[in-house]
């Protein structure tokens, strides 16, 4: 029987219950992490809560973090899912649900043959009072990328008013132009995504502008996030992408 974790209790699946009158529930006001755990340990769990609490703060959520180290480790053991998905959840009136689920894999041949990613039919307003924020409105998103994956797409990319590119659904996007490596900068109302941040600790990346007809044009191209890691999209992996993908690997085999 899955377990997860609420407001201090481990419980079963079934019996965990948030008040229907809850803001996440009414108007979808509240915020979410998803993260990966090696061997039953959180991948930059430290990344994921401040980033939460940054989201909190700024929509004046309540948000007291426990030690979520203990707790998804000990969600790790009793779900046996030592390779897990990790998903946090703070309603608005600060209810913390934590989630851990035995990891999906990805198809192998996206990571060697490139994944295909398609375009949202829609530009995105990056000056939009959600962008930059994981919240529970989330339906766009969701639609979204159902949309990708039933063209077999990794994920869908969001365009700027501009035809700036800005990001996936669930991903950050780099590009390699001429062996340097740039990505969207967050002002454009980028999600700073954690796995964008240790790619960004591993190699030197810039960050500006980036216009969608580049990505086209680029030597090589990748998504990142927290279950897909490193992730070569458009084209097979370079000599950068694929340095890249192990480096990041070696990572978290040193955190575990």
């Amino acid at each position: 029987m899955t377990q997860v974790w609420l407001d201090g209790k481990f419980l079963p699946e079934r019996r965990a219950a948030i008040p229907a009158t809850d803001p996440a529930f009414l108007h979808g006001r509240g915020l979410f992490e998803t993260l990966r755990a090696y061997d039953g340990a959180p991948f930059r769990l430290g990344d994921h809560v401040e980033r939460m609490s940054r989201s909190a703060e700024h929509f004046r959520i309540p948000f007291r973090p426990p030690d979520l180290g203990r707790v998804v480790g000990e969600l790790c053991r009793r779900n046996r899912a030592p390779d897990a998905y990790v998903r946090l959840t703070l309603s608005g009136k600060g209810r913390l649900l934590v989630i851990v689920r035995k990891r999906d894999s990805l198809p192998e041949a996206w990571y060697r043959n490139g994944a295909e990613v398609m375009i949202a039919p829609w530009r995105r307003d990056p000056r939009a009072p959600l962008a930059g924020h994981k919240t529970l409105s989330y339906l766009e998103n969701v639609l979204t990328q159902q949309e990708a994956y039933r063209r077999g797409c990794a994920d869908a990319l969001y365009v700027g008013l501009r035809n700036e590119l800005l990001e996936g659904c669930v991903t950050n996007v780099f590009l390699v132009l001429g062996g340097r490596i740039v990505t969207p900068r967050l002002a454009q109302g980028i999600l700073p995504g954690v796995t964008r941040k240790v790619v960004m600790e591993l190699a030197k990346v810039r960050e500006r502008t980036v216009r969608l007809k580049e990505l086209w044009k680029a030597d090589e191209a990748f998504l990142t996030n927290a279950m897909i890691e490193v992730l070569p999209v458009v084209k097979p992996p370079g000599p950068v992408t694929r340095k890249l993908m192990e480096a990041y690997r070696d990572v978290t085999k040193q955190r575990r």
